[in-house]
């Protein structure tokens, strides 16, 4: 599973992309918690960022499989 991380998710992780491993299909929780074991001040985005599955937001229902892209994109404000 590809992670890809955007604007302060990026700042915060370290990173603005790494491979996850494993070979089995993640719940949205248990990626959420893969993601703040790795990168513990993603901590402070877990309520406002949103998760994205194949280009597609994803929700609390959403299982992720091995071979997905997921973006982890946190709030954004524009004027």
């Amino acid at each position: 599973m590809t992670i890809l991380y955007f604007a302060h998710a990026r700042r915060l992780a370290g990173c603005s992309e790494e491979t996850l491993p494993g070979d089995v299909p993640l719940t949205f929780q248990q990626l959420w918690a893969t993601l703040l074991a790795r990168h513990p001040d993603l901590a402070s985005l877990r309520t406002s960022a949103r998760l994205a599955c194949n280009q597609r937001f994803a929700d609390a229902e959403t299982v992720f499989n091995p071979g997905d892209e997921v973006a982890v994109i946190p709030p954004v404000s524009g004027g």
